[in-house]
Formats: C-alpha cells, sequence, structure tokens
C-alpha cells in the first residue's frame, strides 16, 4: 500500500508493507527484532545492516545501487554486535561479543574490529580504543592511564592513533583533570569536556580552554546537582549542557567556550530531556523530546534547516519517535529510524533532494503494528497529592473493567517506563489482560527532586504510589476489582511481594522476577555493596536502621501473604543471588502458602535465552489464568500450583 505525507511542503513518498493474519500468536511477541542497525557510508554506496541470523547478529554490507552483497561478519556463538559505524566508506567500525559454553548471554566484553570491505578479515582496534573523530577517516582515538588522582582512580590521557601506523606513538591530546575521568572532543578533535563521579556520587565536570587549561564548570558538592555534555557544535563554538535541577526537571542549557556565557535553551515543568535531538548529519544537538506521556519533539532554534527537516519527519510519520541515526557525509541522503507503542522500530531511506523515502526493514516484519494494543498515557495525584503519571495498555477483546497486571518497573531509581513498544504489555494485552504501569516516585525522567522523594521509601510511599495507582484503575472502570495481579523484576519483584503483604484484599496473586526480598542482605548479598560507591549508594536510599529494613522486606511479611505467588530467579544472579527467592520460598512455605518456584540454570539478572522466556511467560500466562480466570486468547497451561522446577541446564 502507498501513503503520501506532506513533508513540511515537500511531498514524500513512503512505501509500505503490511503484515497480514490476525493477530499476533503468543510467542511471537517474545521474538528477538529480525532487523537491529542500519548505517549508510559516507559516499552513500553502500548500506551495513545488523540483523539476526540463525541466533547470532550478523553484519551485511550492500551496494545500494544493485543490493549486491559486499561483505559479511558474523560474530559466530550467539555473538551480538552493541556498534556499527562507518570510518570513511572503505572501513566500518563493529563492536562484537558473544556467549559461551552454557552461558545465555554474552559475558566477553566487546571486541571492535575495524573491517575493510576490501580485505578478507576484520582487524581487532585497540582494547583501548575511545572513539573517532568527525570526518577524519585517517586517525582513531585511544585513552591511556596516565597516573593515579588522590582518590586512587586512573587519570586518563586521550591519544590520537594513525589508522595505517599503529606501532607509532601517536600524538597525546590531553590529560583528564580527575580520576576516572569520561572525556569529549569537538568536531576538530580537540579534548573539551572531562567529567567523572566520586566514590560518594560526587559529580565534577570541567572544561578546557584553547590553551588546554582545565577549569571546574560543575561541582555537585557545592551545586548539589549534576551537569554532563551532551554535545558540540559544528562549528565548535557552543557546547550543549543537561543540567540537573534542586526545584524541579533537568534544562538543556548551551555554553559558550569563548565567553564562558551559559543560557537555558529547553525545560519542561514535569519531564526531563527523555532524549537528545541531533541534527540530519548527526553532529550538532538541535533539539530534545520531552514527556511525561508520548514523547514531544522540542528545538533551541525551530527555524534552523535541521529543526524544520526533523519536524517535517515528525509530521511524515505521525505517532512515533523520529530519529536520524546515520547520513552520508553530505547530508543528502538519511537513515531514518521511527518507533512507537505499536512498532519496534523501522527504517527508512529518505533522499533529501527528491524528498522520497523507501521502505528499508521493520525491526519484527512478523508483527502488523495495526493490530497492537496502545499505549496510553495517564495521570492521577497520589493520596499525598504527588500528581504521578504511568501508562495504560487495555486489554484486547475485553469490552469494560478488565482483569488486570500491574507491572512494577525495577531499579527503582534511574529507571522509568516509558512510551514504546513494550513486549511484555503487548503479550498480556494480546491474552486479555490490560496493563497499568507507574512511574511512582523515585522514577527516572522527572527530575532530581521527585527521584529524591522516592529515598528510604521502599516498602512505603513508594509501594503506595503502585498501590493508589492500582485503586486509580478500579475507580476508572478499567481494572476489575477481583481480578487484579501484580507483577515485577528486580525491585519490581520486590515491590510486587510488598503489594499482596501490604495489600491483601487489592490483588489476587503476584509474580516475582529476580527481586530482592529481604533489604538487610543487600549490605551482604549480591555485588552492589561490593564498591565503595555501592555502599554510598545503599546508604542513601536505604538507610542503614537493620529492623526497618527487615519490617520492610516481604520475607519477614510471609504469614501476611495468602493469594498465589509465582517467584522464578536464575541460578547464576550475581545483581540479586538466588538465595533471596530460596529465603522467599522458605518463608512462604513456612506460612503455609508454599509459591510455584522456578529456577533458571545458566541465567543471571533477568533471562536472556529465548527458550527460557518463553517457559516463563507461559508459565505466567497459565498463573494467571488460573488465578484471575481465563481471559480471551490466553497461552497453553503450563503447570501451576505449589510446585519448584528447574530449567536449563546448557546449550
Amino acid at each position: 500500500m502507498m501513503w503520501r505525507y506532506w513533508l513540511a511542503g515537500w511531498l514524500v513518498s513512503v512505501s509500505f508493507a503490511c503484515a497480514a493474519g490476525s493477530g499476533p500468536a503468543t510467542m511471537d511477541l517474545l521474538r528477538r527484532p529480525e532487523y537491529e542497525r542500519v548505517a549508510i557510508s559516507p559516499d552513500g554506496a553502500l548500506l551495513a545492516i545488523a540483523h539476526r541470523e540463525d541466533g547470532d547478529t550478523t553484519v551485511t554490507i550492500l551496494r545500494r545501487s544493485d543490493l549486491h552483497q559486499v561483505a559479511q561478519i558474523s560474530t559466530g556463538g550467539h555473538g551480538e554486535f552493541g556498534r556499527l559505524s562507518w570510518m570513511g566508506s572503505d572501513h566500518l567500525l563493529i563492536a562484537a561479543n558473544r556467549d559461551t559454553g552454557p552461558y545465555h548471554a554474552p559475558i566477553f566484553d566487546p571486541i571492535l574490529y575495524l573491517v575493510d570491505i576490501h580485505k578478507k578479515h576484520p582487524l581487532p582496534m585497540p582494547a583501548n580504543f575511545f572513539g573517532t573523530i568527525h570526518g577524519d577517516d585517517h586517525h582513531f582515538l585511544i585513552r591511556e592511564c596516565k597516573d593515579f588522582s588522590k582518590d586512587h582512580e586512573c587519570r586518563f590521557s586521550l591519544w590520537r592513533e594513525d589508522i595505517d601506523q599503529w606501532l607509532d606513538k601517536g600524538q597525546e591530546l590531553a590529560v583528564a583533570p580527575l580520576g576516572d575521568a569520561s572525556m569529549m572532543v569537538d568536531h576538530a578533535g580537540v579534548v573539551r569536556f572531562a567529567w567523572a563521579w566520586s566514590k560518594t556520587a560526587r559529580s565534577q565536570l570541567f572544561v578546557r580552554s584553547d590553551s588546554g587549561q582545565w577549569s571546574s564548570l560543575n561541582d555537585s558538592d557545592a551545586t548539589h546537582v549534576d551537569e554532563v555534555p551532551v554535545g558540540i557544535s559544528r562549528d565548535n563554538k557552543t557546547a550543549f549542557l543537561e543540567r540537573q535541577r534542586t526545584d524541579g526537571p533537568d534544562v538543556i542549557e548551551s555554553y559558550d567556550f569563548a565567553s564562558g556565557k551559559r543560557t537555558e535553551l529547553l525545560s519542561d515543568p514535569v519531564s526531563d530531556p527523555l532524549g537528545i535531538i541531533f541534527s540530519m548529519d548527526g553532529q550538532e544537538p538541535i533539539g530534545a523530546w520531552f514527556g511525561p506521556g508520548r514523547p514531544q519533539a522540542r528545538y533551541w532554534a525551530p527555524n534552523s534547516d535541521d529543526a524544520k527537516w526533523h519536524r517535517a519527519l515528525v509530521k511524515a510519520f505521525p505517532g512515533n519517535v523520529v530519529s536520524v541515526p546515520s547520513s552520508t557525509a553530505d547530508g543528502s541522503t538519511i537513515v531514518v529510524f521511527t518507533y512507537s507503542d505499536k512498532d519496534d522500530g523501522t527504517w527508512y531511506l529518505l533522499d533529501r533532494v527528491t524528498h522520497k523515502a523507501s521502505l528499508l526493514f521493520h525491526a519484527r516484519p512478523w508483527l502488523d503494528p495495526a493490530r497492537m494494543a496502545a499505549m496510553e498515557p495517564f495521570e492521577f495525584k497520589a493520596r499525598d497529592g504527588l500528581t504521578l503519571h504511568g501508562f495504560l495498555t487495555r486489554a484486547q477483546g475485553v469490552n469494560g473493567p478488565a482483569p488486570t497486571v500491574v507491572i512494577v518497573h525495577g531499579g527503582p531509581y534511574f529507571v522509568a517506563d516509558d512510551w514504546n513498544f513494550d513486549q511484555e504489555a503487548q503479550l498480556l494485552a494480546a491474552n486479555g489482560y490490560s496493563v497499568l504501569q507507574v512511574n511512582f516516585r523515585g522514577s527516572a525522567g522527572f527530575g532530581l527532586p521527585f527521584m529524591r522523594l522516592g529515598y528510604r521509601q521502599w516498602g512505603m510511599a513508594m509501594q503506595n504510589d503502585v498501590t493508589d495507582a492500582t485503586r486509580w484503575a478500579i475507580a476508572q472502570g478499567v481494572a476489575d476489582p477481583k481480578r487484579i495481579c501484580i507483577y515485577g523484576a528486580s525491585y519490581g519483584g520486590y515491590a510486587a511481594l510488598m503489594g499482596v503483604a501490604r495489600e491483601p484484599g487489592l490483588y489476587r496473586c503476584a509474580i516475582g522476577l529476580a527481586g530482592p526480598y529481604d533489604l538487610s542482605k543487600l549490605y551482604r548479598w549480591g555485588d552492589i555493596h561490593r564498591s565503595d560507591y555501592g555502599m554510598h549508594y545503599l546508604n542513601e536510599v536505604l538507610g542503614s536502621d537493620k529492623a526497618a529494613l527487615v519490617a520492610d522486606s516481604p520475607v519477614s511479611r510471609a504469614s501476611a501473604i495468602t493469594v498465589p505467588v509465582l517467584l522464578a530467579h536464575g541460578e547464576l544472579d550475581g545483581r540479586v543471588p538466588i538465595r533471596y527467592a530460596l529465603a522467599m520460598r522458605s518463608a512462604l512455605k513456612k506460612a503455609g502458602h508454599p509459591p510455584e518456584f522456578v529456577q533458571y540454570d545458566w541465567e543471571g539478572h533477568g533471562l536472556s535465552d529465548p527458550a527460557d522466556m518463553q517457559d516463563f511467560y507461559t508459565r505466567m500466562l497459565a498463573f494467571l489464568a488460573t488465578n484471575l480466570g481465563p481471559a480471551q486468547g490466553s497461552g497453553s497451561a503450563v503447570g501451576a500450583g505449589g510446585g519448584n522446577t528447574k530449567v536449563g541446564g546448557g546449550n
């Protein structure tokens, strides 16, 4: 079918291929996307495509003129590609890792390769590779440990190396003024910024002058906020910074290198910047997306050519978030990527001269976006008057109040539910369950003060927010009050069990995946406490009152949990060891309400293996059908009740 859009006064033709069929099969929603990345070469002659093939990610390089395959690179061994970018039109940078033995997730650090399309074998890049310089096809950047700071952290130096003379020492560009720092270079390869967080979460940002002198731009000990650079203008005269505020959401500022003048460019009364919008050539920030519901694009120079083009793309693909991940050197041809709550991602190739866009790939071509459920933003006031935001995905094929699953996100800090393609929500909606997701206090995306409202509120105000959202859904006639289950992973697993402990009449069941069910053990079990920064974090967000931590833990409230519970955990979870789940199971057994329990061998903090994911979600659907009643189109049952199961055993 052919759609025609007016793109800011320019006619653009876009070809779409629509999927056929009567709706997604249950497990089709869990399949990994087939297409993951697309990058066009600077001269526009080649396309590099990262796609799934036989369980691995493969990069195929095609000649645009006739779609002839020029080269193909495979990781082998269930590998993953984490980076795909051109370095000139003859070389491609790719980062790859893979799993090993029985492990179900890639466990090696990514190895960066430089692929010469005219040669057979890719060349491994140095392990200390840092980046490239815009427009420079002959040099790359590495960083080395110069010396150590007073905090015993490595101070990095940044070097420029010739791509053809790796054995030469190269040129040292700058040495960071503090330990363990990130750095940013401008488009001429000049080091401009360095920033880092200390073991006590102290944030420092330094700027480097034309003469090479470092000066402090922000110190959170004085300002009580963090600040990081997000990009530099093409002419290298202006930087763009995202700065926290003590009285509201983050803002975007410009910083003039010559004068040091700062100017606030964009802010929102509710939402942090959710993502930076870049120019059509990907080199310069031009705006940001803001929430709290469906992201809205805003620009600080709305009449600039780049802003006009991006605004036109947003209009051409209504209901989508739009970005330009790759372009030719002259910007005449760009790769456009779109996604929405109903589409996990689609790539187009747009000729900016003819104004014609052609469809390249759907990330999940077997799914029809028209048959997906919408993710509806909502807001309400919690019991203490705090305004909260969230998303509702309605059950498909259900009229009136529906059986509902409340999903609590993990984190709980620096994480949020956002508007995108959520395969869990789609899976449940396709099987007749509405899904409620709330960004309780402490969630990211609403500013530093909102996040801090969640500190030391595990099981208390944060839990009240989830409860209040559930009661809101009942009052709105969305959720059937007798058919609600609560589910989450990591922190969400903790909150699911706390939910049924504190509100025995509100939820009919609970599902916890990889949850820390005993807060007092976070100082002893897992990996968070093993670093100074981790200990500082735990003291900041949990406190050290052991009696309170015990009291606010589901494992201590097992006698109050009388509804059915499904617990799932990976045997090799290092962040939240399986000991938490075993202790929760024992406590529930002792209380006379044994849970259904499943242990996944060779899985870590979450599930990676497709077979394990299929097993877990099939169990979830069976568990929901048993405890909330049959739902439309629910999957086949896999034993429900107080049984124990081990799944896995290696590849």
